[in-house]
């Protein structure tokens, strides 16, 4: 399946998950402990699953990210929980659950804001460069963060730019408050059976970074 445009496999098959009403979260938890035969503590997750599609979660291509998911999945428990290690952007985590992960951990919202970059619905933001000087915008229209209702995009900018370090928080928070916003719509999508509409929306308007552009081209390259 080619990766750089989204085909009717993934969004199909998140379609026929929402009577299911998965519960697609940006953190992993609820864990609970049960006893083990010689009744000693043990630690059993509700949510993980022994085997998680996870040899896709240390940094690899996107497209072969993609491929390896779309070959672990239909082998998992349809009855459990699917949890992607490391993973991903906005717009990763939304082709992900449209191929049948639930969950996901990942460093990326608040590592990439300690550089000065921001996610937005339509791609990221670097916040630091000198076209946001004078705007005077939140990172996100719309968006209720408390970043974004409090701090103009020119004023983040300064605070990077000075290496203030209320910069880099309020950056964390937007980022962190978009992922689980996004995690919370995917939700509600998939409950309403209408995930196949917002998939195609989320990925038409999210503008990949020039890197994952590469990896897809290369990916798409004949062999």
């Amino acid at each position: 399946m080619p990766s750089n445009a989204p085909s009717a496999g993934p969004v199909n098959a998140a379609s026929n998950r929402a009577p299911r009403a998965r519960k697609c979260s940006a953190l992993c938890r609820a864990a609970t402990t049960q006893p083990s035969a010689n009744n000693a503590p043990r630690l059993w997750s509700h949510w993980i699953l022994t085997a998680t599609p996870s040899a896709a979660s240390v940094g690899e291509p996107e497209p072969e990210m993609f491929q390896a998911i779309e070959f672990t999945v239909p082998h998992l428990p349809a009855h459990k929980a699917r949890y992607a290690m490391g993973l991903g952007t906005p717009a990763q985590m939304i082709e992900l659950v449209a191929r049948g992960v639930d969950m996901f951990d990942c460093v990326l919202p608040t590592r990439v804001a300690r550089n000065g970059t921001a996610y937005t619905r339509r791609g990221a933001l670097g916040i630091k460069g000198g076209q946001f000087k004078a705007d005077f915008r939140p990172i996100e229209e719309g968006c209720t963060c408390f970043a974004c209702q409090h701090f103009t995009r020119a004023y983040l900018r300064h605070l990077l730019n000075v290496n203030e370090i209320l910069g880099l928080r309020m950056l964390s928070v937007h980022n962190t408050h978009l992922y689980l916003q996004t995690m919370a719509d995917a939700r509600t999508h998939l409950a309403a059976g209408t995930f196949g509409g917002f998939y195609r929306e989320f990925i038409a308007n999210f503008k990949p970074s020039e890197k994952i552009l590469a990896q897809r081209k290369k990916g798409n390259a004949p062999a």
